[in-house]
């Protein structure tokens, strides 16, 4: 008899905890759902308009990798070359959701579209040990102060100075000069 409510007991705590799982996955969902406007959309300018702001929007967003009105939008908005293969373009863009509008940034020469402005006012251990082995260098290499920098630094007298700030960042942190708002194509598919 205690062995039988023993096992009755167990067997509630497993469906329990099943049924907890399916509350948790279902919530998540909503929130997911939600957060897209109602819905998840292959449309990367109603997708945007909905979730808002999107850091990553490869995480939720149910349309292709890069979506060929960001392609195109970009090309036109950064002035890009006529022949400028369509493909190098779409492996070198980023894009993501702010202020419920879509955001690009082509990678291009190493341009920092993957991170945040880094906003310290105070030289890394790199920029340091540059200026220690560089005393008057008149600039601090992107490769050293780090590209997502929005500063532009110089050795003075053996140690890293600020020469001015070169960048600012946007709403959401990132470096505003490589960052172009698309407009909404007039048919996107």
């Amino acid at each position: 008899m205690m062995r039988t409510g023993m096992m009755l007991g167990v067997a509630a705590l497993v469906v329990s905890i099943f049924l907890l799982l399916w509350i948790l996955i279902v919530a998540a969902y909503s929130e997911v759902s939600s957060a897209g406007g109602g819905k998840l959309s292959s449309n990367p300018f109603e997708y945007c308009a909905g979730v808002v702001n999107d850091d990553n929007p490869v995480k939720t967003f149910t349309g292709p990798a890069m979506p060929q009105p960001i392609v195109e939008g970009l090309r036109k908005s950064a002035n890009l070359d006529a022949e400028i293969p369509e493909d190098w373009i779409a492996r070198g863009t980023y894009w993501r959701c702010m202020d419920g509008s879509v955001y690009a940034c082509f990678v291009g020469a190493n341009l920092p579209c993957d991170e945040k402005a880094d906003t310290s006012r105070e030289p890394s251990s790199a920029m340091l040990s540059y200026c220690k082995d560089n005393q008057s260098s008149g600039t601090i290499p992107a490769v050293v102060a780090g590209r997502a920098s929005m500063y532009e630094w110089r050795c003075r007298s053996g140690a890293p100075e600020i020469i001015r700030q070169i960048s600012k960042p946007d709403a959401r942190g990132f470096l505003s000069n490589y960052w172009y708002r698309l407009g909404k194509p007039t048919s996107v598919e």
